[in-house]
């Protein structure tokens, strides 16, 4: 029996119950999940330049615009952080999804452009699956119907469009046909419905939550997770935005681990230090 195969991938600082919403949607619906999870690669540290005495030298460190900060702490979401967090959500997977969903870290590449391998792949033998679905958001569908994308659903000779065949859907909903993924109305259309898929999916998960906690678990931000995690007062409430799939001891390390990462840095601590013995000199 040929196999329905279900994609998705993401940045995810962290992962959370709304991204799961998508996953729960993928697994629900297909028999095997790829789980492609966006981990940066550490850049090399940058500095300003300043002059001393007519000469360039290594001034304040450059901030690195890719990352996320964390609450109001002045830290920041590092790909160091990231793969330790991914190990975590690693595991957790593997231990309730098993050989099901397939989950991969893609430093060194990007979610999107493993997302567009596997599609590839599946181009050049369509006779050994159904069908691939492609989750995500609203705004990530729409950005795979632009030109300098839409060739990655064709066979390398041009001649096999894989959304026009039906072999590559766009979202948990199946289009009447793939006009519909180029009229603006039907396409908002096909989101909204693949969204109310998402909802019941992840529903399943949580029988006792009322439709209001359902709706906030899936339309919360990375950005408010990190920031309830980076404050004591607040870091439980942030536990009940991570993925079902940790159980309660993988939803600790994972807030422990933002939360350590709002501690003062060494650097911190070596500035205040200079600056405590200025001030004893000085008297």
């Amino acid at each position: 029996m040929k196999e329905r195969i279900g994609i998705f991938g993401g940045g995810f600082k962290p992962f959370t119950t709304g991204h799961f919403a998508k996953l729960a949607n993928a697994i629900r619906d297909n028999d095997q999940v790829y789980l492609f999870y966006g981990i940066q690669e550490p850049k090399p540290k940058e500095f300003y330049k300043t002059t001393r005495k007519g000469r360039w030298a290594k001034g304040e460190e450059k901030p690195d615009k890719r990352l996320r900060s964390i609450g109001d702490t002045g830290r920041f979401y590092t790909p160091e952080l990231s793969r330790e967090i991914f190990n975590i959500y690693e595991e957790a997977i593997q231990q309730n999804f098993g050989n099901s969903v397939t989950v991969e870290s893609t430093m060194g590449s990007t979610p999107l452009r493993r997302i567009f391998d596997v599609v590839q792949e599946f181009a050049e033998n369509p006779e050994l699956y159904e069908k691939i679905t492609i989750y995500g958001d609203g705004d990530t569908l729409k950005d795979y119907l632009l030109p300098y994308n839409r060739k990655y659903f064709k066979n390398q000779s041009g001649t096999v469009d894989l959304l026009d065949t039906g072999k590559v859907q766009l979202g948990s909903i199946k289009p009447e046909s793939s006009a519909d993924y180029l009229d603006l109305e039907r396409l908002e259309a096909l989101i909204g419905s693949s969204e109310k898929s998402a909802t019941e999916a992840l529903s399943s998960y949580y029988p006792g939550a009322s439709p209001e906690e359902i709706s906030q678990m899936q339309s919360v931000r990375g950005t408010e997770v990190r920031s309830k995690a980076s404050a004591r007062e607040t870091a439980s409430e942030a536990e009940k935005f991570l993925p079902p799939f940790l159980n309660t001891q993988q939803k600790r390390r994972v807030i422990n681990l933002l939360s350590a990462a709002t501690e003062k840095s060494p650097t911190q601590n070596e500035e205040f230090l200079r600056a405590f013995v200025r001030g004893v000199i000085k008297g």
